[in-house]
């Protein structure tokens, strides 16, 4: 099987589970096999979440942290995870925020998020799904997963925030595409399974937001709430006859009813756009190297695998 070229992986599962981590830079979290099959090809997961504490303001636009986001910190019933949902384009979400704003700690509320699983803000301990979620004391506390973009909060619809991140003054474009991929590329990754768990452990990533032109390789497939389609990387703008910035296509996330999804749908292989994109890990990669583990079964090459979401059409 091709895609276990790409991993590291063992199956020190008692170790992983019961003991702590040797190298504390390493967390693993644990999945259900279960959920990760129900959603490895899906873009969004609906939930009830619990509001613990938000963001009184978005971020500001800018550069590095400064993305516009709105920042959720929550427990739900489906994941069962530490996480924060994030709102972007925080400042077009004017009823939404309000909304938010006369949430009371503890208040569940229906959500559509778009699913992320990504070692951006890990902490130090191993995170296993199933297990009590800490009510969490800010708006960033330790997580791995994320409902990043949320495309509906309560009644709100938030699709229409799916656009450029900007405002009067200020746009924000990420990393460039050679910066982001060139890490997401080498991002380090062990996967490791038991009859009824997938284990994935890495360390803390970088390059949040990605800036790049896509260039499709296949027909967008509808999920059923989302198209994925593959696609070459490259940096905005680069000629006609310039080389992938990755060894091999991406898959790439749309959520159906956004406008970069409703553009992506009229598209077929050969043609491209103009993105801003952020990582996930790849479930369904994940799942399919699971999936062929037997024994004490080792890999050396590559790293984690990932895909994109893409939150807007850029200019």
């Amino acid at each position: 099987m091709q895609p276990l070229k790409r991993f590291q992986v063992s199956l020190f599962v008692a170790t992983l589970l019961l003991s702590p981590l040797v190298c504390r830079a390493d967390i693993t979290v644990a999945l259900t096999k279960g959920f990760v099959k129900k959603y490895k090809d899906q873009a969004t997961i609906p939930t009830t979440f619990r509001v613990d504490k938000h963001h009184n303001t978005p971020n500001p636009i800018g550069s590095g942290s400064e993305d516009g986001d709105v920042h959720i910190a929550g427990r739900d019933s489906v994941v069962k995870l530490p996480m924060v949902a994030e709102i972007i384009n925080g400042k077009r979400e004017n009823d939404t925020f309000k909304f938010l704003m006369q949430t009371t700690a503890g208040q569940a509320v229906p959500i559509v998020g778009v699913w992320r699983l990504w070692f951006e803000h890990p902490g130090s301990d191993d995170q296993i799904q199933g297990q009590t979620v800490p009510v969490p004391t800010n708006t960033n506390p330790d997580h791995i997963f994320e409902f990043h973009p949320v495309a509906q909060f309560g009644n709100f619809n938030c699709l229409d925030s799916f656009l450029p991140i900007a405002d009067q003054s200020n746009e924000f474009r990420g990393y460039s595409a050679d910066k982001a991929f060139g890490a997401y590329e080498q991002r380090p990754g062990t996967i490791t399974e038991t009859n009824t768990a997938i284990m994935i452990t890495s360390n803390k990533a970088g390059y949040n937001y990605a800036e790049f032109e896509m260039r499709l390789t296949g027909n967008p497939k509808d999920v059923g709430d989302g198209y994925i389609v593959l696609a070459n990387v490259y940096n905005a703008g680069a000629p006609a006859n310039a080389d992938p910035l990755t060894e091999e296509p991406r898959r790439m996330i749309f959520v159906k009813g956004s406008l970069p999804a409703d553009k992506v749908a009229t598209m077929k292989k050969g043609d491209k756009l103009h993105v801003l994109g952020i990582p996930r890990v790849n479930l369904n990669e994940v799942y399919a190297v699971a999936s062929g583990l037997q024994g004490h079964e080792e890999y050396s090459e590559g790293g984690l695998p990932y895909e994109m979401i893409i939150v807007a059409l850029l200019k």
